[in-house]
């Protein structure tokens, strides 16, 4: 049986990168809040030039960041969601980033599939 598709066909990515230990509660509240299923929240570790200091070794930042698929007319209101849920609004807080995703389809499960329970 294959998943149909769902009706909305444009949709965007929103990308928020925010210190480790903050993910599990933002996606959470995504999920809860605004009914963003698409979501998921995985690790990253990088470093950039302002971490150098003085000719050394630059400094490695780790992170978590959440990425979401939300459908084009919901998504101005995921990304104001998520840039304060993770307190992005503060200095040094993280990032959130949108983009246009033109060939993301979002599928949904039948709903006569029993619980695998």
């Amino acid at each position: 049986m294959k998943p149909k598709q769902a009706h909305s066909s444009k949709f965007k990515t929103i990308t928020c990168f925010l210190p480790v230990g903050r993910a599990q509660g933002v996606l959470e509240s995504l999920r809860k809040e605004k009914g963003v299923a698409s979501a998921y929240a995985s690790h990253a570790r990088g470093s950039g030039l302002s971490t150098r200091r003085d000719g050394a070794r630059p400094e490695y930042t780790e992170c978590e960041m959440i990425t979401a698929l939300v459908p084009a007319e919901q998504a101005d209101e995921v990304f104001r969601f998520v840039f304060f849920a993770a307190g992005i609004d503060h200095p040094h807080a993280g990032m959130v980033i949108m983009m246009n995703s033109p060939h993301a389809e979002m599928l949904e499960l039948p709903g006569d599939i029993p619980d695998e329970t």
